[in-house]
């Protein structure tokens, strides 16, 4: 359905990403009438260009439950499509004494939030998992940890989405939100009003909520990720690193990502998105030093996407200050893990006013 002057819908969300989509789904789920606008392709900025991690054992303690419902979800909507999604399980690193100091505390923390994880150092760890170098000296071992492959899980949910009676529209960027009685959405195609306004827009959201004139200082990370040749086995586990410099995993086709929130440049004003070379080669050192087996592979091709992080990385989840019926998600590090989870809160809060976890941590006021 394309935009055009008169059109009137219950809900409009602002993003074709993950968490966009997402809550797109639960709300057609629940009986509401949805519109999906995205600036440009469906699935084309973050949730396309990252690494699809998925680890538990990453996530502060605040993010810890959300985190395990949207690993419940990502399981649940994978038994009947095909979200290239695998439950490896994860080991998390550590490379020197002072890292080792680092994971213990953090296994502690995360254990008296009621998460225990495993953990193990020297020779216990190399025969439990015999592929990590000899310079990794301590591990964490969490088995819900898990990957899902952007490029599979894109279309499968776009066409979850569709199939759910969402109306998906793409190159259709809001350029101005005025109130009306609701709130009027103003588009090159022409104006769409609606009720309700979900903001999950990415790195885009801030620009979307100053339109309303709600100022959110979210700032943009500009992640930088490689993909290997594919080759028989190497490891067989999400790998993550307490300092959060690393992330790898190897798909069922053999090739190998390697990531780990290593900065390249762009600028989301232009689009923009370029390498750092001299920080990807340092990604890439780390994940040699982590994996030896990754020493001979060639590289097939790197490239950066961004991200949209609120200045203490935890989700920007909930109503928009002083706007009735404006809801937004975004600014979680690591938001494409936490999507679905982040989808049903904030679809549970338009329906029900209430979500089945505790949000106040990740109010949208905390930030204005």
């Amino acid at each position: 359905m394309a935009p055009q002057d008169g059109l009137r819908i219950e809900t409009v969300v602002i993003g074709a990403g993950i968490t966009g989509l997402s809550t797109a789904l639960f709300l057609a789920r629940a009986g509401r009438e949805v519109m999906v606008l995205d600036r440009g392709d469906p699935w084309g900025e973050s949730s396309g260009g990252n690494a699809g991690t998925l680890s538990l054992q990453v996530k502060h303690p605040l993010v810890l439950d959300l985190m395990q419902l949207s690993l419940d979800l990502w399981e649940a909507e994978a038994g009947s499509r095909n979200l290239g999604y695998e439950r490896t399980g994860g080991v998390r690193v550590a490379l020197s004494q002072d890292e080792v100091v680092m994971l213990k505390k953090s296994v502690a923390l995360q254990q008296r939030h009621g998460y225990g994880f495993d953990y193990l150092e020297g020779k216990a760890l190399h025969r439990a998992v015999p592929w990590l170098g000899p310079g990794v000296l301590a591990a964490s071992l969490s088995p819900r940890d898990a990957f899902s492959s952007p490029l599979r899980c894109g279309p499968q949910l776009l066409r979850a989405v569709s199939e759910a009676g969402v109306d998906i529209v793409d190159h259709r960027e809001v350029q101005a939100i005025e109130p009306d009685g609701g709130y009027r959405l103003v588009t090159p195609a022409g104006a769409i009003r609606c009720d309700i306004v979900v903001i999950a827009a990415g790195v885009w959201s801030g620009h979307i909520s100053a339109m309303l004139g709600v100022e959110l200082p979210l700032m943009v990370d500009v992640n930088m990720l490689t993909i290997t040749e594919p080759v028989d086995h190497v490891l067989d586990r999400v790998v993550t690193h307490i300092g959060g410099v690393l992330s790898l995993k190897q798909y069922p086709n053999g090739t190998c990502m390697i990531g780990g929130g290593w900065q390249g440049k762009g600028n989301p004003e232009s689009g923009t998105k370029e390498l750092d070379y001299e920080q990807l080669l340092h990604n890439l050192r780390i994940a040699a030093r982590v994996v030896p087996g990754l020493r001979q592979l060639r590289i097939l091709r790197s490239w950066s996407g961004f991200e949209s992080v609120a200045p203490d990385a935890l989700p920007v989840l909930g109503r928009l200050p002083g706007r009735e019926g404006v809801f937004i998600a975004t600014g979680a590090r690591g938001g494409y893990s936490l999507g679905p989870a982040q989808g049903m809160l904030l679809a549970e809060l338009i329906t029900d006013g209430h979500t089945r976890l505790p949000a106040d941590s990740f109010d949208p006021a905390r930030l204005v």
